[in-house]
């Protein structure tokens, strides 16, 4: 009798475990995305920046991380710059992205590149599994420029664990940093279309 009723608990700690798979479980630094301005992005296309790097451990964070996020917005249906055009254009122009982004530059993208919304941001923390971490981690600084006003229409900070998405024991969770960085920034593109921050339709 004992043992069924301590089967029966097993059961039903599992089926509450299991349902709380998208919620982060961490305690400690907490993401947001913060939304200034509910405006449709117009042109209908975005330019993602390359990322200042503030890890010390990986040169390339910058760059994988802006790589991602235009993945992100590709996936989402957004026409978006790639990401050799907006480098040599920079260097063109002799801008870094350590840089505040200058006025001229938003009018350049408007006008001869046909870009609404520019993204940028830095990449705080890039652990990847392994190594002394035993999950990946990420805490990225992202905000979004419009071209038209030069003024914030969003910014967010993107803070997960690769167990944030746990389900049970070590199912679900995300081991690839690069996974988790699709994952999270993924969110952030919902989101900000659920805002209203969006392509106007074509009508």
């Amino acid at each position: 009798m004992k043992t069924s009723k301590i089967f029966a608990l097993l059961f039903c700690l599992i089926f509450i475990l299991g349902g709380c798979a998208s919620s982060p479980v961490n305690g400690g630094d907490k993401g947001y995305v913060k939304i200034f301005r509910k405006e449709k992005i117009d042109p209908c296309k975005v330019a993602v920046m390359p990322f200042k790097n503030e890890v010390k451990t990986d040169a390339n964070a910058g760059e994988k991380v802006a790589n991602i996020v235009y993945s992100a917005f590709v996936s989402a249906g957004v026409d978006v710059v790639l990401p050799g055009e907006v480098n040599n254009l920079m260097v063109g122009r002799h801008f870094f992205p350590y840089q505040n982004i200058p006025d001229t530059f938003l009018l350049f993208l408007r006008n001869n590149m046909g870009v609404g919304l520019v993204v940028a941001g830095r990449v705080i923390e890039y652990k990847p599994y392994g190594g002394g971490s035993r999950y990946p981690e990420i805490k990225i600084w992202i905000e979004g420029i419009s071209t038209k006003t030069g003024r914030r229409v969003f910014t967010g900070y993107i803070v997960h664990r690769g167990d944030d998405y746990r389900k049970i024991l070590e199912f679900g969770v995300v081991k690839s940093v690069a996974r988790l960085l699709f994952v999270s920034t993924d969110e952030l593109v919902k989101k900000l279309q659920e805002a209203g921050i969006k392509c106007l339709e074509k009508r």
